[in-house]
């Protein structure tokens, strides 16, 4: 439940202090996103001339500081520092953008963390509340995402993209064919080869379970194949990942990905391409003279 306290000068609050609240929310979810609208609380403290000082001297004129109240867990998470430094900036942001350019550079921003067993909200510790279910369901929606971009770039044959979706030391294994693929540049070389030796390559994942905890976690996901090698020979797979996941500043990422073979049909495929995604909506040609 992110919490900011403005103090500034009131002669410099008056008469803004609607678009204030709205910038500084909107500061807030420019970084966690609109799910995190809701609980931002902005407190505006406004302070006569003469009562805020600086080296023993009151000031007629002040840069806003800002206090920024946030859970602990927002800077020990692997990408804190990431999330933080984009917080300082929106909120920057929003105080010069509202109240002056000019007070950009003097802006204080403080960060301070709170513990959810030490903040209650109607008597109750947030801790006990609903706050930790919601972030283990974020996690769980962006790791599907994370596995649903890997099925996208395997079908667009987007190698780097792939090998972005792994920690630098990830792992791609798949016992039943002998192979193993380990860190960005084997398992961008394991794409190639498998574009170079597959003649058709179709992928369809399925959502499966997830296991949180704190910045790692395990999952599985289900999936079928159709292949056919450039030699001829076919494969329809019937397939699990067995997967586990990093959280790293770039997000999710995949530490592994084990392939386990359920069932394997060589059967040779009747079907074939039919042309790309670029022939999609084209009118069909006029019918020749016979057709007609």
């Amino acid at each position: 439940m992110p919490h900011l306290t403005v103090h500034a000068l009131e002669s410099q609050i008056d008469g803004h202090e609607s678009d204030l609240i709205a910038r500084l929310t909107g500061a807030v979810t420019s970084v966690y996103g609109e799910r995190a609208r809701d609980p931002v609380v902005v407190r505006l403290v406004g302070l006569a001339v003469g009562r805020w000082a600086v080296g023993g001297v009151a000031r007629q004129e002040v840069a806003p500081t800002v206090t920024f109240a946030i859970g602990e867990d927002a800077f020990t998470r692997t990408d804190g520092p990431r999330t933080t430094a984009r917080l300082v900036a929106a909120v920057t942001d929003a105080v010069a953008r509202t109240l002056g350019e000019h007070h950009r550079d003097g802006t204080v921003v403080d960060l301070v963390a709170t513990r959810a067993d030490r903040t209650a909200v109607g008597g109750r510790l947030v801790s006990d509340g609903p706050g930790s279910e919601a972030d283990g369901w974020r996690d769980r929606v962006e790791i599907e995402a994370l596995r649903a971009e890997f099925t996208d770039a395997a079908m667009m044959n987007d190698h780097d993209r792939l090998a972005s979706l792994f920690v630098p030391d990830g792992v791609v294994r798949i016992p039943d064919a002998g192979i193993e693929a380990v860190g960005r540049d084997g398992i961008r070389g394991l794409g190639r080869r498998r574009e170079a030796g597959f003649d058709v390559f179709v992928q369809t994942a399925h959502p499966g379970v997830v296991t949180v905890s704190g910045d790692t976690a395990t999952g599985r996901a289900c999936l079928s194949e159709i292949i056919r090698l450039r030699d001829g020979a076919s494969h329809l797979n019937y397939a699990i990942y067995h997967d586990r996941y990093r959280r790293t500043q770039e997000g999710w990422r995949f530490a592994e990905r084990a392939y386990e073979i359920r069932y394997l049909d060589s059967t040779p495929l009747a079907g074939g391409p039919v042309g790309s995604v670029a022939d999609h909506g084209r009118p069909s040609p006029p019918p020749s003279p016979r057709e007609s």
